[in-house]
């Protein structure tokens, strides 16, 4: 299981950005994911018109994920998916899912405790094309940016439904998304007394990863990559690069090499 993984959110499509709008970034998020190369990767705020536009010009892709109110198709514009995008030619879909970061976790668009908005997490089981039997989850998510009661609680449901899993089947589990806590935040730390942070073997801050376009280095993550301890990651890269002038969105993306352990 050699292949690189990548999170992004790719900021919802907002007129009044004006240049920094959804029209004017979509080849720069191509470019950015191209040259990243990822098998796969999970977006965050992907409208369904963005995700086609993504599916427009990236066809090596295919792409998993329905609306956070459980629609999939012809979604509106605000209805934003957590879309797990994968090489199809390297990855065959075995299973996939989704569930609602709730107290009604099966009820599409529900929302609990002090949580703004409906939120989901996107899984999907993929196997190895070349390489059948080798089995491996991902979970892609996106956090309540107001709720800190929300936050933990998602954590904790979606600690229990990886353990459900591996119970059942022990295999490798990737989770991924924009948290939007910082590393000190208790829904984080939930998570590291669980799984392995694609930061803990950095020697140096990782900075920030949400630059509302402004770039810049200081500050701390809200976007993460977590893994099982049977995966090990090595070469992280959070991409800080303009492209054609422009940041492909608000957030970097933050890009990890996995292996299996």
């Amino acid at each position: 299981m050699n292949m690189t993984v990548m999170t992004l959110n790719l900021r919802i499509n907002v007129p009044s950005d004006g240049d920094n709008a959804w029209p004017h970034r979509v080849q720069a998020v191509a470019e950015l994911i191209q040259e990243s190369n990822p098998t796969l990767f999970g977006t965050q705020e992907g409208s369904y018109e963005m995700l086609q536009d993504l599916d427009g010009v990236l066809p090596a892709y295919s792409r998993i994920g329905v609306g956070r109110l459980g629609l999939e198709n012809g979604q509106s514009q605000s209805d934003e998916c957590c879309a797990i995008f994968y090489k199809h030619e390297e990855l065959a879909v075995v299973k996939h899912g989704q569930f609602w970061l709730s107290e009604h976790p099966e009820s599409p668009g529900s929302k609990s405790w002090d949580s703004s908005l409906p939120r989901i997490c996107t899984w999907v089981c993929f196997e190895r094309k070349q390489q059948p039997g080798t089995r491996f989850y991902i979970f892609n998510t996106h956090y309540d940016h107001m709720g800190q009661q929300a936050r933990e609680e998602s954590s904790k449901l979606i600690i229990e439904r990886i353990q459900q899993l591996r119970e059942e089947e022990r295999l490798p589990v990737l989770l991924m998304g924009d948290l939007n806590a910082h590393p000190d935040n208790k829904a984080i730390q939930f998570l590291r007394e669980h799984f392995i942070d694609a930061y803990s073997n950095l020697n140096e801050p990782v900075g920030r990863t949400f630059h509302d376009f402004d770039g810049g280095v200081e500050g701390e993550p809200i976007d993460y990559i977590f893994a099982t301890s049977d995966i090990e990651m090595n070469e992280l890269v959070v991409d800080r690069k303009l492209r054609n002038g422009k940041y492909p969105s608000d957030h970097y993306s933050v890009a990890v090499s996995v292996k299996q352990a």
